[in-house]
């Protein structure tokens, strides 16, 4: 599996912005929406923390194209998620990425200059621009043999079943 870098919501400002502004909901209603989400992730047994802003996400996916040149971008990512989604932490804040670069092993002065390299911010841009031109519009995305998306976040066994078919049709074993 190779993860692509995506952003769900580009138009999100540099500095992130609350979560209840971006959506324009009331707060009761979306701590109602977030509510749900804890359920669900307390049901599998994973942590998570509702994140107050909505992150701009553009340098941390910068950030791990660096990491994986560097060997650490499943590390990387781990942090980034556990920041994000556990810690409830802005991911366009530089000092949260140097910590999560170290976390996952980076040297956070090599990953934090990163973010100015050109050549990163295109590997980014094109995956992004490939990612428009195949028509993805939510997360996850599961995009099988070039040919197959499975979209969105489902229960494993919807997962397990539309993996199931694919294979099916595919012909593997």
């Amino acid at each position: 599996m190779t993860w692509r870098p995506f952003e769900l919501h580009e138009d999100t400002p540099a500095e992130g912005i609350p979560v209840a502004e971006y959506f324009g909901r009331p707060r009761e209603q979306v701590e109602r929406m977030q509510e749900g989400l804890r359920n669900r992730a307390g049901e599998l047994g994973l942590p998570f923390a509702s994140p107050e802003i909505l992150s701009n996400t553009r340098k941390a996916h910068i950030l791990s194209e660096y990491a994986r040149d560097e060997g650490k971008f499943e590390a990387l990512h781990r942090e980034l998620f556990r920041a994000n989604f556990v810690e409830g932490r802005n991911l366009a804040d530089d000092v949260v990425l140097r910590e999560m670069a170290g976390r996952a092993g980076l040297d956070p002065e090599a990953a934090m200059a990163s973010l100015e390299r050109p050549d990163y911010r295109e590997r980014v841009e094109r995956s992004l621009e490939r990612a428009r031109e195949i028509g993805i519009t939510g997360v996850p995305t599961f995009i099988v043999d070039d040919k197959y998306m499975v979209v969105g976040a489902h229960p494993y066994e919807a997962l397990r079943d539309a993996f199931r078919r694919i294979v099916a049709l595919e012909g593997h074993n």
